[in-house]
C-alpha cells in the first residue's frame, strides 16, 4: 500500500548530473539527444532572442537606468495612494516618504545630466514633474491646502 502512495506523488528527477532519465519519466523521442549531456541548448517551451542578435543589445535582461526610475516612481505612487492593494483597497498615504522618494529622483536628475539619451532624459524629466503634481493634490486633498507658513 505504501508502493501505491509513493507512485501517485510527483516524480522529481535531476538531470544536472548528465545521467540518462529512466525510460518511465519521458519518452526518448520527445527529448533533444543533447538533454543527456548536461545542459540542453534549448530548453523545451523557452523561445531563444533570435531577434535581438542585430540589434547589438549588450547584457540583454540587465537592469537599465529607466529600470531604476520606473521603480522609484511606483513607490511614489504607492505612498501617495495611487495604487491598489490586492484587497481592492488603496495604498496608505505616507507624505513624507513620497517626499523623500521624488527629493532621490530629482538627486538622480540633477546627477545625471547630460549622460542620459533622450528617452532616458524625458521619462526623469515627465515622470518627476508629474509626480510633483500629484504630489501637490493629495497634499491638498489631505491637509486643505496650506500648511502653517502658508505653503502648499
Amino acid at each position: 500500500m505504501d508502493n501505491e502512495k509513493e507512485e501517485k506523488g510527483f516524480r522529481v528527477i535531476d538531470r544536472r548530473g548528465g545521467e540518462e532519465p529512466s525510460s518511465a519519466a519521458q519518452p526518448p523521442a520527445e527529448q533533444p539527444p543533447e538533454a543527456s549531456a548536461g545542459n540542453p541548448a534549448e530548453a523545451a517551451g523557452v523561445q531563444q532572442g533570435k531577434g535581438d542578435e542585430g540589434k547589438g543589445a549588450p547584457n540583454a535582461g540587465a537592469p537599465r537606468f529607466l529600470d531604476l526610475v520606473e521603480s522609484l516612481q511606483m513607490g511614489v505612487m504607492a505612498n501617495l495612494g495611487m495604487l491598489k492593494m490586492p484587497d481592492g483597497k488603496r495604498s496608505p498615504v505616507n507624505l513624507a516618504e513620497a517626499q523623500n522618494i521624488i527629493d532621490i529622483i530629482g538627486l538622480l536628475q540633477e546627477k545625471t545630466k547630460g549622460n542620459l539619451d533622450k528617452d532616458e532624459e524625458t521619462v526623469l524629466q515627465e515622470g518627476l514633474y508629474h509626480l510633483r503634481m500629484a504630489y501637490i493634490a493629495v497634499q491638498k486633498a489631505t491637509f486643505g491646502g496650506l500648511d502653517k507658513g502658508g505653503n502648499i
